[in-house]
């Protein structure tokens, strides 16, 4: 059993020969998976089928586009409703970079002053996860398009073909350049039950070759860089829940390791100036915590801007704009669970 756009399908499957012995069929619309297309939907051993409830078709669950402020007021962009995902707003702050879960699940482009969808990726397999280098010229994703999910980037006008960026034998899914664009920091899902979830850093130049950057045997995802390049923002696992966290970079060892939220944290990013650092609680909350750098790094509390329930994802589900004076998020049509962004 597996689902596809919804619907749960069944496949005759030979246990000796390991292969499937027929063509998949239709069970059942309707059913929810995850991003990363586990089902949730169990069978009991007298056939019985319990499953959650999910939106059927091609599309997934579909969301709009707003801005929020720091007081939590929401203003909706003009893009119709869609199944985002993920998405990250330009160096520039006029376009944003989609990740779209319809339409074969590919990498748009929305321009905020015209207005205007562009599709900027056509891969069948599926494109996501997109990042921006730092001159807003090319967009860097995920794709299976070659196998298992690997690094990509496309120039943002759609001119020109993809290029692939890595080759290799586990998963990856990219965060963000450094400021001056020579390295591309990325998570790596090894095969290992040693490490998991790393994150790693890309060498722009020369034969781009990658390094790992932290690697422990707790998790380590949704990395974000400061402004000046100098301090790693992640989430990571080793306290039972996820927190988020904050070392020197590019050296992740040296000055210690700080950690940033109290209670959970996901998907942290950094204000515009440095001096600040986002964060979203368990509950949904947007939670914001002044920081020092200079002599040393300080965090303060964490205080709470924002309470409202904008989906949460395993990726970065909203993003900050460079003035800092609103945030772009994605919530469902439906009630009102989506991402809260900058």
């Amino acid at each position: 059993m597996f689902a596809v756009d919804g619907t749960l399908r069944a496949v005759p499957f030979d246990l000796g020969s390991l292969m499937v012995t027929g063509d998949p069929v239709p069970v059942l619309e309707g059913v929810a998976a995850t991003e990363r297309s586990a089902v949730h939907a169990s069978f009991a051993s007298d056939g019985t089928l319990v499953y959650l409830p999910g939106v059927a078709g091609a599309g997934g669950t579909q969301r709009t586009l707003v801005w929020v402020d720091r007081e939590g007021t929401e203003e909706p962009l003009a893009a119709e409703a869609r199944a985002y995902q993920y998405f990250r707003i330009s160096p520039d702050g006029t376009r944003v970079a989609l990740d779209l879960r319809d339409e074969e699940n590919n990498i748009w482009i929305w321009d905020l002053s015209r207005e205007t969808l562009t599709r900027l990726t056509f891969a069948p397999e599926g494109d996501a996860y997109p990042v921006w280098t730092p001159d807003g010229q090319r967009v860097a994703f995920s794709s299976p398009r070659d196998g298992l999910a690997n690094l990509y980037w496309k120039a943002a006008d759609g001119t020109g073909t993809v290029e692939r960026l890595t080759e290799s034998s586990n998963t990856q899914f990219p965060y963000g350049f450094t400021p001056d664009g020579r390295h591309l920091v990325f998570r790596e899902d090894a095969d290992s039950s040693d490490t998991g979830l790393d994150l790693m850093t890309l060498a722009m130049d020369g034969e781009r070759s990658s390094e790992p950057l932290l690697t422990t045997e707790f998790a380590e995802y949704n990395a974000a860089l400061s402004p000046d390049g100098h301090w790693l923002a992640y989430q990571s696992d080793p306290s039972g829940l996820p927190e988020i966290y904050v070392r020197s970079f590019p050296d992740v060892d040296a000055g210690g390791q700080w950690q940033i939220s109290a209670g959970g944290g996901l998907q942290p990013l950094w204000g515009p100036d440095g001096r600040e650092l986002i964060y979203r609680g368990l509950n949904g909350s947007v939670m914001a915590v002044a920081v020092e750098t200079d002599p040393s790094f300080r965090p303060g509390n964490p205080e709470p801007l924002f309470t409202e329930n904008y989906v949460i994802g395993f990726g970065h589900t909203y993003d900050i704009l460079a003035s800092g004076s609103s945030r772009c998020s994605r919530k469902t049509t439906s009630s009102r669970p989506m991402a809260s962004g900058s």
